[in-house]
């Protein structure tokens, strides 16, 4: 990758980090296209990409549902059972997403 695509990618991914998103949401991702699961890798991704190999990831976990994007050529921006541990130990009560943080400026 060059520098301009990677300057690209972490503006895409800062776009929609890890968050909180509503059970709604998460169910609607499921089924707007077929998901795609990869092994070692928790929940689903939207199977078409926001760009180049950035993808939205999806998991539910403990009855909570969390959502991000991710680049799938760099595992550390997946999310991971311990990326939601930390997420939950440093946000108390974190805005529940219903959709997309950055929709209102693609409109």
């Amino acid at each position: 990758m060059t520098e301009n695509n990677d300057a690209a990618i972490a503006e895409l991914l800062v776009r929609f980090p890890l968050s909180r998103v509503s059970e709604a949401f998460h169910d609607d991702m499921l089924g707007v296209l077929p998901p795609v699961h990869i092994r070692g890798m928790p929940g689903f991704l939207v199977s078409e990409a926001v760009a180049e190999d950035v993808h939205a990831q999806f998991v539910e976990r403990g009855g909570r549902f969390y959502g991000a994007y991710v680049a799938l050529r760099s595992p550390a921006t997946w999310i991971t059972h311990a990326a939601i541990a930390a997420y939950d130990a440093s946000h108390s009560d974190p805005p529940v997403l219903d959709w997309y943080p950055d929709a209102a400026d693609d409109q």
